[in-house]
């Protein structure tokens, strides 16, 4: 079984980026972006926990440190998720297509493996959306000493959000199921545009601070 990036270094995992490989590409590096804005956020709730003049919020970020460490847990299985995606949809162009029956078949494998596609940069995109009302309330609460730090997070996450984007669009485009297409062309194109005024929101918070 093939080692997994998440559990290799930062270093071998970006050679390989940089390197003439069918992947990891765009969207597992969105899934890295994403779990590292919301590992910045993490940083500033520890940093907020139990220290002087900030105890009353303790219960808040407790909780806010149990969602962002499941949020954490969950995209970063996306950065080998999407590698293993990509395959299945490399694969899939790879079937023979000499007969009609092949073809067919081709087709059929192509479909379901774009969908699958879809589904991590899906994902990299909705808990990246996710992260940001904890982003606003830490700007609040959180260590005033670290606020940059959130809207670093806050910045790094509208990345993620954007890239994870473009992995949706480019599935989207050769998928054929139009139902589908218009459902996830509506969904995320209105939540993108939210979590950028979100996101600008934030980042104006933070400089009137």
């Amino acid at each position: 079984m093939p080692e997994k990036y998440i559990d290799l270094s930062i270093r071998k995992y970006l050679d390989d980026l940089s390197a003439k490989l069918p992947a990891p590409g765009g969207g597992s590096a969105a899934a890295l972006t994403a779990s590292t804005g919301i590992s910045l956020l993490a940083m500033v709730a520890n940093f907020t926990l139990d220290k002087k003049g900030y105890e009353k919020h303790n219960d808040e970020i407790k909780v806010i440190l149990i969602k962002l460490s499941s949020f954490t847990k969950e995209v970063s299985k996306l950065i080998d998720e999407d590698v293993a995606a990509y395959t299945i949809v490399s694969e899939a162009y790879k079937l023979p297509k000499n007969t009609e029956e092949e073809i067919k078949y081709r087709n059929e494998k192509i479909q379901h493996a774009l969908k699958i596609g879809m589904s991590v940069p899906c994902k990299i995109f909705d808990i990246s959306v996710d992260a940001l009302p904890i982003a606003k309330r830490l700007l609040e609460i959180g260590n005033r000493n670290l606020l940059s730090d959130v809207a670093c997070g806050a910045s790094i996450l509208k990345a993620a959000i954007e890239s994870a984007k473009f992995n949706i669009d480019i599935n989207l485009k050769f998928i054929l199921d139009t139902n589908t297409k218009e459902q996830i062309m509506k969904k995320y194109e209105t939540t993108l545009k939210t979590a950028f005024e979100d996101i600008d929101k934030i980042i104006q918070t933070y400089k009137n601070i």
